[in-house]
């Protein structure tokens, strides 16, 4: 995972200013103030009880017996009554109580395997949460300056109308302009509070108590291709509680057939009073109860049939798996290309463009609306560069959670390896 780990970069601080949020500061609060984290002793302690109840020995059981407690003759008012206080367990073979550990520490490991795909699905939302608070902060800048430009262009337009340099429809387009790029910065402004609330929701703000989300947007971490990465789907989280349920019908179907093979033996003591002589009696009993082969075999059919639908389940969830990764793989390859181009092409173009266009008003060679669409299209591929930006990232996110194998760290935890 160490290209994947790379997705790190997105939490490097640009600043210091106060209350800014890095993204492994986020996936800290998300842990210490979700209400799901509290789950995690709960689920320790389930886990625990279920091994110990697979471990535990069958139970005691202690009865009293009343003999000739009726009767008529010798037997007549409880004359000859003979009292037995006994105490009984069953004698439980090893390989069951093997059999019911094994199921329970199998259904252990897939309960343990979800919870921590849950764990790294709720940081998995943290990171694109906070990539759009990122994304919608840049977002923000952008229209707040194309605002600004189109502010200066109204006016400028209209001084120049007033000399007669520039039309009245250069002045009307102007402020069409402006208004309308006031309307941009101000959803700007609103979609940027919404993922703020978003993302301090997760870890239970009820208004953001941060100012900033700092982090490096322009790096593109690389990634490893399609053709490596699909080979790494075998080990993913997923298909590791697919293996853990499989081994826990496997336990199961153990289970039935350790049931049926052997019945339950069971042994005795106690002491017996014997009312009409005064004594009292040691009494000693064995006895077995013989396996029901049908039930258990019934139950051996049912945990095979439930094995091999939870075996053709995993090998469905990987055919899935490849064709999400191929897609991701595509996402994030396009997301790339679009990023480039609008750096290295596109925001080139259009600024040298715009600075023409400037220089030819000022000579009164272009009019008013040649500088509004330069405009445009310079604020048009700033838009297209953030967006590209925060897929990529985005996408990366959703590889990582892909793929990232159990029991390692992910970087989602803060962990980058060397």
């Amino acid at each position: 995972m160490k290209n994947f780990a790379r997705v790190l970069l997105l939490i490097t601080p640009l600043s210091a200013a106060a209350a800014a949020l890095t993204l492994g500061e986020a996936l800290a609060r998300v842990e210490a103030g979700h209400p799901w984290f509290r789950t995690r002793a709960t689920a320790a302690a389930l886990a625990q009880a279920r091994q110990d109840a697979a471990g535990a020995r069958p139970p005691a059981e202690l009865s009293l017996q009343l003999e000739n407690a009726l009767g008529t003759g010798e037997f007549r008012a409880a004359r000859g009554l003979e009292t037995t206080l006994q105490f009984s367990r069953a004698l439980e073979w090893a390989e069951r109580r093997s059999a019911r550990r094994e199921a329970a520490g199998a259904l252990n490991e897939s309960d343990h395997l979800a919870w921590e795909e849950n764990h790294r699905g709720l940081l998995a939302e943290a990171a694109r949460r906070f990539i759009l608070v990122v994304g919608r902060q840049a977002a923000q800048a952008a229209t707040r300056e194309q605002a600004d430009l189109a502010r200066q262009t109204a006016d400028d337009l209209q001084a120049r109308a007033t000399q007669a340099v520039a039309t009245p429809a250069d002045v009307a387009r102007a402020r069409l302009a402006l208004t309308e790029a006031s309307l941009a910065a101000e959803h700007a402004e609103h979609e940027l509070a919404a993922a703020r609330q978003n993302l301090a929701s997760l870890w239970g703000a009820t208004t953001p108590d941060f100012d900033q989300a700092v982090a490096d947007f322009t790096t593109l971490p690389p990634v490893d291709s399609y053709e490596q990465l699909v080979a790494k789907l075998a080990g993913t989280p997923a298909q590791a509680r697919q293996a853990a349920l499989v081994r826990w019908r496997q336990a199961q179907e153990k289970l039935a057939l350790a049931a049926a093979a052997k019945g339950e033996p069971r042994w005795s003591a106690g002491i017996r009073r014997n009312e009409a002589a005064g004594d009292f009696g040691l009494v000693l009993g064995l006895g077995y109860g013989w396996p029901s082969a049908a039930t258990a075999r019934a139950g051996a059919t049912e945990a095979r049939a439930e094995r091999e639908r939870t075996a053709a389940e995993g090998e469905a969830a990987l055919n899935e798996l490849r064709a999400a990764l191929y897609e991701l793989c595509q996402e994030l390859n396009h997301a790339r290309i679009e990023h480039d181009s609008a750096r290295d092409e596109m925001l080139p173009a259009a600024r040298e463009w715009l600075a023409g266009i400037e220089a030819g008003v000022a000579t009164g060679r272009y009019a008013g609306r040649d500088l509004l669409e330069a405009r445009a299209a310079l604020f048009g591929a700033r838009q297209r560069q953030i967006h590209a930006a925060a897929t990529y990232h985005v996408t990366l996110v959703e590889i990582e959670l892909l793929l990232t194998s159990p029991g390692r760290h992910t970087p989602f935890a803060g962990h980058v390896e060397p």
